[in-house]
């Protein structure tokens, strides 16, 4: 394909050599009126020249091939932006706890979250693991909290002590 392209622009450098140089040669008057209807034809012919030998059955099987690579590279686009995605959700639900955490006087507070995907088309945070060593009282506020703004149950939460081995 580039060296069909690359042919196809000497062609018409060589034409527009030629036609110049005929051109500044040829006095003026019928004779220049004439080579000047040639040279034009000859520009004419060098521009169409690849139509005429074109071949579009290498070319299809070119553009097919682009268009299945063009394809696959979008498809891995999309799942590495889907993954990021994930990511960030689960990370942002994860710094909301830890904060949440602290203003619940919490310090010691360990966090994982989890995120699914949708039936509608989008990542929602689903579960978390939570490790700290706070009370009970505390741990439930904190649960509902995570359940009133992430929307994650109660029972999605897998709560650990950090004393336990």
């Amino acid at each position: 394909m580039a060296e069909a392209l690359r042919s196809w622009i000497i062609g018409i450098a060589g034409a527009a050599m030629v036609t110049a140089a005929a051109m500044a040669l040829t006095p003026e008057g019928k004779v220049k009126k004439i080579v000047s209807l040639i040279c034009g034809l000859m520009t004419i012919l060098a521009l169409i020249k690849p139509l005429a030998g074109f071949d579009y059955t290498s070319f299809s099987k070119y553009l097919s091939q682009y268009k299945r690579d063009a394809a696959a590279q979008s498809s891995a686009m999309d799942s590495e932006n889907e993954n990021l995605t994930r990511r960030i959700i689960e990370d942002k639900c994860q710094a909301y706890i830890l904060d949440k955490g602290k203003s619940l006087g919490i310090t010691d507070l360990n966090v994982t979250v989890t995120a699914k995907w949708s039936k509608d088309g989008y990542w929602y945070p689903s579960g978390a693991s939570l490790k700290t060593d706070a009370d009970e009282k505390t741990r439930r506020q904190l649960s509902q909290s995570i359940e009133g703004e992430l929307g994650i149950s109660p029972e999605e939460l897998i709560w650990s002590m950090k004393n336990e081995k």
